[in-house]
């Protein structure tokens, strides 16, 4: 069937009008097509001069000739309208991607958005060209034909008329199982795409641990199971052909032993007996290409369904009004009593409408609803639970804990990224619901474990928040990162192409060309980095730190990190468990107290790392 929501699309009425004429005039053109094919035949059983053939001939060709040419003016109208569509379709997917932010795409995977951008709108496009032509068809030519064979024999015409709901009806059990087979199949696809593009990303690591094999297994199973799957798809399109084929056929014997019956014992003449049984596949026709083309358009119906799910669900509120301007030595951000919870996975993924604390609190664990005009989000357990924290000035804040303490989710709430479901926040003396503020985020740099490198070349993935900077300003900037030594090793030095299908870097190289995009643009005084250094050995990380502390200077810093050596460098550590700031202060003063930083210490093998330990 007809997605409902294309009637939206301009131009939906005007392509359905334009497919309902040629529809009517294909019609037209199956009836003249089989009258004259008829009368052909007939006038040479009854042994007529060849004179006679000319005209029937005649409308039986230029019928043919209205048929096909009404058949390419379907498939270009429907063409038309679906390559209207997708155009329309491509950029408001594009931005619903990018309102929706990091958060929301992480939940959804990698690979399956990818492959909706892609796959997704390629299957959409030919669902859209496909089943509109088919559905107009099978709305009227069934019924011109019908009519037409009941006046020349009422009871073919009674036939097929009660093979209709038959055939119908079990089209439709087909259909369903052939909708939830395919259905559970799309979803194995998404998480196919969503395993192999982790795959193809984490391969280098993957190889480095000596796991790779035990991995390919893994994938081996997926793909098998993907494979399973598929082929029950199959299975049912086969079936359901079978059943459409046998009923098709059936019904047209029916037709042809009750027109040979009447026609020996002379109820009906050759003409309306042989017109009538002609017609007669022409009914089904259709039905029978509808049916063969449902099954091969039900990928497209469900990358539609997963669009229009993605563009129905609300973005993120954005604050595009609040004037900020900028952080400075004084400046202050506290955050009061925020909690923040992800949205469960199986239900909709729009962001929770962020409220006021006196709604009644959860603790850490316990599951809620958080309803807004516009959906309800189904929460999961708490992830940040009732923080009270505040930022000051150029201060340097490290954020320890252990795996899943929140510390992540921490810097992406600072960063906007997330939206609290309670509790207060505070910039400079402004209340705000959330930090996805426009003018605050203009003011930030934000460096994850991964930096993405764009293809292109170091130059371009150096200029990405100033995208007109001047080359000596890159390669300043380049140089301070410490990115001299490698570009002079390189041929094209900043020129070289990297990224996808180019030259490959190292995840040390990498954060160095994000360190280069902040230090090309000066105007964004908060720097937060989520464990930078996380998947860098010793060496390569200490390098690292050398060119980072410099950048660090006159700038407030969030650095989330496992690795102690950093408390060395920095002003204050806040010290996270189970969401809740278990302690926070200067690390020196912290140190020795027995307390959670103590703790965390010992259990991370502290009394090792640049004299950081537990007992004096």
């Amino acid at each position: 069937m007809i997605d409902p929501r294309l009637q939206k699309f301009p131009g939906f009425r005007a392509a359905m009008s334009v497919l309902m004429l040629l529809s009517l005039v294909q019609a037209l053109a199956i009836l003249g097509q089989s009258y004259g094919l008829t009368e052909s035949l007939v006038r040479l059983w009854q042994l007529r001069s060849l004179d006679a053939l000319p005209v029937p001939v005649a409308v039986f060709a230029g019928s043919f000739v209205l048929r096909q040419l009404c058949e390419v003016g379907k498939q270009r109208v429907g063409t038309r309208f679906a390559d209207r569509t997708i155009a329309e379709l491509r950029p408001r997917v594009q931005r619903a991607i990018f309102a929706a932010g990091p958060s929301s795409m992480a939940r959804r995977g990698t690979g399956a958005t990818v492959k909706m951008l892609i796959d997704g709108l390629d299957q959409t496009k030919t669902y859209i060209q496909t089943v509109l032509p088919k559905m107009m068809d099978m709305s009227i030519i069934p019924v011109a034909v019908l009519i037409v064979v009941w006046s020349q024999s009422w009871l073919s015409g009674l036939v097929l008329l009660c093979a209709l709901p038959l055939l119908i009806f079990f089209m439709a059990i087909l259909g369903i199982a052939a909708r939830d087979k395919s259905d559970r199949q799309y979803e194995q696809f998404r998480m196919l795409n969503n395993r192999f593009v982790d795959t193809i990303l984490g391969l280098p690591t993957l190889k480095m641990l000596g796991v790779s094999q035990a991995y390919e297994r893994e994938v081996y199973t997926v793909s098998e199971r993907f494979r399973r799957r598929t082929m029950a798809v199959i299975g049912v399109a086969m079936t359901s052909t079978f059943a459409l084929d046998f009923f098709t056929t059936l019904s047209i014997a029916i037709v042809a032993v009750f027109l040979g019956n009447n026609l020996i014992g002379g109820a009906i003449a050759l003409f309306p007996a042989l017109f009538a049984l002609i017609l007669a596949p022409e009914y089904f026709l259709p039905i029978r290409q509808f049916g063969n083309d449902y099954h091969a358009t039900l990928n497209g119906k469900n990358a539609l369904n997963d669009i229009m799910t993605l563009l129905e669900t609300p973005a993120p509120p954005r604050d595009e009004t609040t004037a900020w301007d900028g952080w400075t030595p004084s400046s202050t951000l506290a955050l009061h009593d925020v909690t923040f919870s992800y949205p469960r996975a199986e239900e909709p993924t729009a962001p929770a409408k962020p409220s006021t604390p006196d709604r009644g609190r959860r603790r850490r664990g316990e599951r809620a609803t958080t309803a807004s005009a516009e959906t309800t989000v189904s929460l999961g357990p708490v992830v940040l639970d009732g923080l009270d924290l505040e930022l000051h000035g150029h201060e340097r804040v490290a954020v320890i804990g252990r795996s899943g303490s929140g510390k992540s989710t921490l810097v992406n709430l600072l960063a906007g990224f997330h939206l609290p479901q309670y509790g207060t926040i505070t910039l400079d003396g402004t209340p705000l619901p959330h930090l996805n503020v426009a003018a605050w985020q203009r003011h930030i740099s934000y460096i994850p474990q991964t930096p993405y490198i764009f293809h292109g070349s170091i130059a371009d993935n150096i200029r990405f928040y100033r995208p007109d900077a001047p080359d000596d300003e890159v390669r300043v900037a380049a140089n301070r990162a410490g990115l001299a030594d490698w570009l002079a090793t390189l041929p094209h030095g900043l020129d070289t192409a990297i990224g996808e299908g180019n030259r490959g870097i190292s995840g040390g190289q990498a954060q160095r060309i994000a360190l280069a995009r902040v230090m090309l643009d000066g105007s964004r005084e908060i720097l937060l980095f989520d464990e930078p250094t996380a998947h860098l050995d010793i060496e390569t990380e200490y390098e690292l730190k050398r060119t980072l502390l410099p950048v660090m200077r006159d700038h407030l810093v969030i650095l989330a990190t496992h690795r102690l050596h950093w408390l060395d460098d920095v002003d204050r550590v806040v010290v996270l468990d189970h969401g809740r700031i278990v302690e926070q202060g200067d690390p020196r003063e912290l140190k020795g107290r027995g307390g959670a930083l103590d703790e965390l210490i010992g259990e991370m093998g502290g009394n090792q790392i640049d004299g950081y330990h537990t007992n004096d």
